[in-house]
């Protein structure tokens, strides 16, 4: 297995977010991502109103309660998961051509527990890890293939108490702080560049207003001293959303003091809807401040943007053009990418997606990746 592969496996192999798709809002009639999802920022596990539309609009058939509706849960209990497999193709030009591997992707369980407006929660899952250890910077090098320094093959990335009434909420725990469109690949340059990659959900106290047409959402946060965390910082974060009809306007910051540096961070995010045309247009862009400790302070820029055509229930075609520009100041060192992708959903529960990126860094340095996922939630 060559080292290309090896920063490919790592990169797609270890557990998924439990993040949600940005694209279901809007498009889906849902105006907000806590309308579907108990998380007040949207992804995990699903609120009644979200297991009714996982069936009746978002995909293309079927009961999109826990086990097809097979197991009535009391009204105190929500339990979900995520099983996901992929296969994988990688070219990144070596004499001994493309690669190719079949393995599993995300073995997750989530459990809520609530009495009133009192919770508690988390989600249990396998990692993948091949090579441990952790960069000094998450715009590293390194950080394509170092995963967190556990020797255990468990992970718990998400683990809070939560009070939340019908436009409020406090949680304390470990959680990803909300921020930008909240993309569910990780390997997307917004996240996997600015404090959103796997294993880095932090400990932190946070809080928000859902009110209206608007959200606020505000957390303080620490790195986690006990599963490995890639970068070790502590910081807070910002993230406001308004909507006006078809169309969501936001704007994230979020600053993170580490061991040898300070990441100063903000840009807006906005999504628009285009009924007629059943298009969605969507993108985020952030500025970086990077402060080291010595010498060699920088400016960063991450970027992401594309459209999503539903040309019928369950079916979502999208496409993205991402960046990030390592130092403003070296050209030889921007990544770019372009994304291309087909998610079906013919059934509530059922997923499979076709996926394919073409990425470049500076004038000569190419690699393709293509990828087949089929994913089952619980």
């Amino acid at each position: 297995m060559t080292r290309w592969l090896l920063v490919a496996l790592v990169i797609l192999f270890r557990a998924r977010t439990a993040a949600a798709y940005p694209h279901f809002q809007i498009t889906s009639g849902t105006t907000r991502c806590s309308e579907c999802h108990i998380n007040p920022a949207g992804g995990g596990l699903l609120t009644p109103w979200g297991q009714e539309e996982a069936g009746d609009t978002i995909s293309g058939r079927g009961n999109g309660a826990f086990l097809h509706g097979a197991v009535e849960l009391p009204s105190w209990l929500a339990i979900g998961g995520d099983l996901r497999t992929a296969a994988l193709a990688n070219d990144v030009g070596a004499d001994d051509g493309t690669e190719l591997a079949v393995f599993p992707m995300q073995a997750d369980l989530a459990v809520r527990i609530t009495s009133g407006t009192i919770s508690f929660g988390g989600t249990i899952g396998l990692r993948g890890a091949v090579r441990r250890g952790a960069p000094s910077s998450p715009s590293s090098a390194a950080s394509d293939v170092d995963g967190p320094s556990t020797l255990s093959y468990l992970i718990s990335r998400e683990h809070y108490a939560m009070w939340r009434s019908e436009d409020a909420y406090v949680r304390a725990g470990r959680f990803a702080a909300p921020y930008g469109l909240r993309i569910a690949d990780h390997t997307a340059y917004v996240r996997r560049y600015l404090g959103s990659n796997l294993a880095e959900e932090t400990y932190g106290l946070g809080g928000g207003l859902l009110r209206g047409d608007w959200e606020l959402h505000v957390t303080g946060f620490v790195h986690d001293p006990l599963q490995g965390a890639t970068r070790k910082e502590v910081g807070g974060a910002v993230l406001f959303e308004t909507q006006r009809d078809s169309l969501v306007l936001g704007a994230s910051a979020r600053a993170g003091i580490g061991s040898a540096d300070t990441r100063l961070q903000v840009g807006p995010h906005a999504k628009l809807w285009l009924d007629g045309s059943r298009l969605l247009l969507q993108g985020e862009v952030h500025g970086v401040r990077q402060l080291f400790d010595g010498p060699g302070d920088r400016w960063q820029l991450a970027a992401y943007a594309g459209p999503v055509l539903i040309p019928m229930q369950g079916l979502y075609v999208g496409a993205a053009y991402q960046v990030f520009a390592e130092d403003l100041q070296v050209r030889a060192v921007t990544r770019h990418a372009g994304d291309a992708w087909v998610s079906y959903l013919p059934y509530a529960h059922v997923e499979l997606i076709l996926s394919g990126r073409a990425q470049w860094i500076g004038p000569g340095e190419h690699a393709y990746v293509g990828m087949f996922q089929v994913h089952y939630s619980l």
